[in-house]
């Protein structure tokens, strides 16, 4: 499996951060993150603002993120990745 299919596979299952994913995969955040541009220009994943009292929120499985509170940029599939 290429790099692109394993951070677009992180991405699906969970991993929401750039610097989490190239921990996974062993390699750098702006590997990552030009990846990341490339899935995003494909439209294989979407950028949404995420407050961080999401974490503890118990809609944050249905949720991305509307809530009122500071945000910071995230990930999420644009579509569902079956696997």
């Amino acid at each position: 499996m290429g790099r692109m299919e394993e951070v677009l596979r992180l991405i699906n299952e969970g991993k929401r951060f750039p610097q989490d994913i190239a921990r996974e995969l062993g390699i750098t955040v702006e590997e990552v993150e030009g990846i990341i541009e490339l899935l995003k220009s494909l439209g294989y994943i979407e950028e949404v603002e995420q407050g961080p009292a999401c974490e503890t929120c118990p809609l944050r499985k249905v949720c991305y993120g509307k809530c009122i509170v500071p945000r910071v940029k995230v990930l999420r599939p644009s579509f569902r990745v079956d696997r």
